[in-house]
């Protein structure tokens, strides 16, 4: 486009620019209230992970049995790359890795189906479960339900059959996962020495509960014009239900040759004859605890649009209202919120938008001394924000690190425009040309100067949104938000600044020298010895020009490099781990001598901690790790100790 074309097209059709920037504007305010937010951008990593559980089977057979075949499987998938596994006793791994330009969702159904085929060939006891490796497989929230009076089995059912469907409402969610506590189940315990007084077998035993406790339909029944489905309901309840189910009959057994009626000394013989039934709880495979107490965690998992801060905003809500369902004595409490972050970079960059149109304005002011310049460049910063939220919804984008990041460093840009053009347009008129040929002249002077400072950043910017692997899926985010924040504000610099400058720019026409203090020119003229001094020692300004990038390229070497800046949540992480075969009652020992000091920490708000039995679960050894969350402002006579010095006193005292 011309520039001579551009500037009549700005004037002539200043209403139905202002229009359009006002309706953006309010879709951009709608789109940024229904954004989703998170830590990082939406990504697809090429991974799907399959876990196979299989009880106790030794890790050789593991491999020869379900970890080869499986693996075999999975190769020939369109796509793949690498295929990866780890096996243990009764557990394996298989991470399937595909190209970065491998559509992930259809990946997952392509391994979903070699799994369902090979499957087919596997022990009939081997259980699979497949994840689409993404950022939404982090918990956003964590709960932990403690009650002191309360045993471990009330706490997980509470939190199975009341929390976790209630959480499960909440939009955004899209599983809750429960840590620690014990399921119910009914212990038969048998006397060996009745058990045989009665001529039976621990399989008979077995085999009598799993044909017993079942319901199964036995037919159909039609009469008075109705259609009934019969069924017969064995299952059981209660102790006794299971004290008197019949395993088998004494003196049942008929005559050969000959069908004879059941003897006249025939009885059944039920579990209540030779065994015991308690109600009781899973075996103990790992503790829990939080505060110091036992507990039970529920991880909350978004779903991979979903928003952070809002799923956290109703979860709390949420709590808020179940805390009248839960028994007296049983606290659910939050452990760990990853929205505060989220909610302070969204914070910041609000802030940095707040500060760089007030120092705009200010510094507008200060130099022209003119408050229409000063209220048009205003004007311009957050509507080029707006419509850059609605575009980057349009996109598919939402509140993160990255986009965050991309529109606070994008303020300064956007700033400069709008300080250019009613820069230009305030000269002009300044100069004693009329408000309109100001506009006009000073458009048509700088829009090749503005197209070429503005093109230059998005020339910079948009090859990062091509990159490949982790880098890209990062800085895509950034680049793109970055490219249309930066066009956005030349289109506005070049269409609603000129029609806003020809309605509501002043036509005074003191000379500069009038309008200007005296410290301004005096700043003007230093400037200009230091620049004619410089011009006349052109050769030393090069070397020491030449000197600075020497020092520069050197100290890049020494610097340390990181894929992203420190990020400080508030909260540390403490792993440890025992020699290997420890039991779980003595890790927990150990472990609550750990707690100990924890608590005797000032900075700690609150802490979880988990312990692992050796060799069980998927590759799980006698280990664990403290979840610690600092308060957000500890005075104490060290002074402010946050989370990274939190972490390495605990690490001292431990």
């Amino acid at each position: 486009m011309r520039s001579s074309a551009v500037s009549p097209f700005a004037t002539r059709h200043g209403l139905v620019i202002a229009f359009l920037c006002v309706a953006l504007c309010l879709a951009g305010a709608y789109a940024a209230l229904g954004m989703p937010s998170s830590i990082f951008p939406q990504t697809d990593f090429p991974r799907v992970v399959i876990l196979i559980d299989n009880d106790v089977m030794p890790a050789n057979e593991m491999m020869a049995t379900i970890t080869r075949p499986v693996e075999e499987a999975m190769k020939d998938i369109p796509g793949v790359r690498t295929v990866r596994s780890k096996t243990g006793r009764g557990s394996a791994e298989i991470n399937v890795f595909f190209t970065w330009q491998t559509d992930m969702v259809q990946a997952e159904l392509f391994v979903q189906g070699r799994l369902a085929v090979v499957q087919k060939a596997l022990p009939a006891t081997a259980s699979s479960a497949v994840w689409r490796l993404t950022f939404a497989a982090f918990p956003v929230v964590g709960l932990s339900l403690t009650g002191p009076a309360h045993s471990l089995t009330e706490l997980w059912e509470t939190a199975r059959y009341t929390l976790g469907p209630r959480l499960l409402r909440i939009p955004g969610v899209a599983r809750t996962g429960i840590v620690g506590g014990r399921a119910p189940e009914y212990h038969v315990i048998v006397d060996p020495l009745r058990l045989q007084a009665v001529n039976l077998s621990l399989a008979q035993v077995t085999d009598a509960l799993v044909r017993n406790n079942l319901i199964a339909p036995t037919g159909m029944l039609e009469e008075d014009y109705k259609l009934y489905l019969t069924v017969v309901d064995g299952r059981v309840h209660t102790v006794e239900d299971i004290e008197n189910l019949t395993v088998s009959v004494s003196g049942n057994a008929p005559l050969a040759g000959a069908v004879q009626a059941v003897a006249s000394g025939a009885h059944p013989i039920r579990i209540k004859d030779f065994a015991r039934v308690e109600r009781s709880q899973e075996p103990a495979f790992n503790i829990v605890t939080a505060n110091g107490v036992n507990a039970v965690l529920l991880n909350v998992y978004s779903q991979p649009d979903g928003s952070t801060l809002d799923i956290a905003r109703q979860l709390k809500q949420e709590l808020e209202s179940l805390k009248k369902a839960l028994p007296p004595g049983m606290q659910a409490s939050v452990f760990y919120d990853q929205s505060l972050l989220v909610g302070d970079s969204i914070q910041s960059v609000w802030e940095a938008i707040l500060l760089g149109l007030i120092l705009s304005v200010v510094i507008l002011y200060v130099f022209l001394k003119n408050w229409g310049a000063t209220l048009i460049a205003a004007l311009v910063i957050p509507a080029t924000v707006l419509i850059t939220l609605l575009l980057l919804r349009v996109m598919g984008l939402g509140f993160n690190l990255m986009t965050l990041g991309g529109i606070a460093a994008a303020i300064g840009l956007i700033i400069d425009d709008a300080i250019v053009v009613v820069e230009a347009v305030h000269t002009k008129i300044t100069a004693g040309e009329q408000r309109l040929a100001a506009v006009q002249q000073a458009l048509a002077d700088i829009f090749r100067p503005l197209l070429a400072s503005t093109l230059t950043p998005v020339v910079v910017f948009i090859p990062l949104a091509f990159l490949d692997g982790v880098a890209g899926c990062f800085f895509r985010a950034l680049a793109l938000t970055m490219v249309v924040s930066l066009l956005t504000s030349l289109v506005l610099a070049v269409t609603l600044i000129p029609s806003l400058a020809a309605w509501w720019m002043p036509t005074d026409r003191q000379s500069p020298s009038s309008a200007k203090a005296n410290w301004l020119e005096r700043l003007i003229k230093g400037y200009e010895k230091v620049l004619r001094t410089a011009l006349k020692q052109a050769g030393k300004v090069l070397t020491g020009c030449v000197l600075i990038l020497a020092l520069g390229v050197w100290l890049y070497g020494q610097l340390e490099s990181e894929f992203l800046p420190f990020m400080d949540e508030g909260g540390f992480v403490l792993d440890y781990r025992a020699p290997w075969g420890t039991s779980l009652a003595e890790t927990d020992r150990q472990l609550r001598q750990a707690e100990t000091l924890l608590r005797a920490m000032p900075e700690l708000e609150s802490y979880s901690a988990h312990r692992y039995a050796a060799g069980l679960g998927h590759f799980a050894s006698a280990h664990g790790r403290f979840f610690g969350q600092i308060k957000t402002a500890t005075e104490n006579r060290r002074g402010r100790c946050r989370s990274a010095q939190a972490a390495s006193c605990c690490r001292a005292r431990n």
